[in-house]
């Protein structure tokens, strides 16, 4: 067995040891940020292509937008070609009752195209046809509410009544309703949208 005092350095050997023997401390080299790591490498490719995609979805957006938005002048030139088919199936032989149904949603549809739709679609009766007066007024600078008073029963109350109504009279259905189309033909070429070029269909 070893004597463990052996192990212990003698005061001599102590006084004679060299410094300059050791090795140098070498720490470890810095991080180098090039090249990144591959996780780094991954998040960089997946941030890329979310950024093409939101890129595609937008332009996909904005050309689907375009397809749907026309301007002022064609939406009249559709809302007359519209007009005159209803306008063609009355003059063939269509039911006053039927053609006035068709002109309420047509009416309704055209002002939705021009107006804002908060301020169309809720209203009913009367306040429904004083808003188209004022289409009109704006469109002939006239005040002299034709939907109100002309035609308040035939757009209010007959879009709801039965084809043999005493509303659908045949002498008096024969002189309102082609007072009507022309009263709706005034109201699409001659109205200005105060603010916007553009509308939505």
């Amino acid at each position: 067995m070893s004597d463990p005092t052996q192990a212990v350095p003698s005061p001599a050997a102590i006084a004679q040891f060299d410094p300059s023997i050791l090795m140098d401390i070498h720490l470890p080299e810095n991080i180098s940020l090039w090249p990144p790591a591959y996780g780094w490498w991954i998040l960089s490719a997946v941030i890329l292509l979310l950024i093409l995609l939101s890129y595609f979805i937008s332009y996909l957006k904005r050309r689907h937008c375009a397809k749907k938005t026309i301007s002022a002048k064609q939406l009249k030139m559709l809302a007359m070609k519209e007009l005159a088919l209803i306008e063609k199936d009355y003059e063939a032989g269509a039911s006053a009752h039927a053609t006035i149904k068709q002109l309420s949603v047509f009416l309704r549809r055209f002002s939705l195209s021009q107006c804002d739709r908060e301020s169309v679609a809720s209203l009913t009766d009367q306040q429904w046809l004083v808003f188209l007066d004022n289409m009109l007024s704006t469109a002939r600078d006239k005040q002299d509410k034709p939907f109100s008073k002309q035609f308040a029963e035939l757009l209010s109350h007959a879009p709801y009544q039965s084809a043999d109504s005493p509303i659908f009279n045949k002498e008096r259905t024969a002189e309102q309703i082609p007072a009507l189309f022309n009263i709706i033909k005034t109201l699409i070429t001659s109205y200005k949208k105060p603010a916007k070029e553009t509308h939505h269909v």
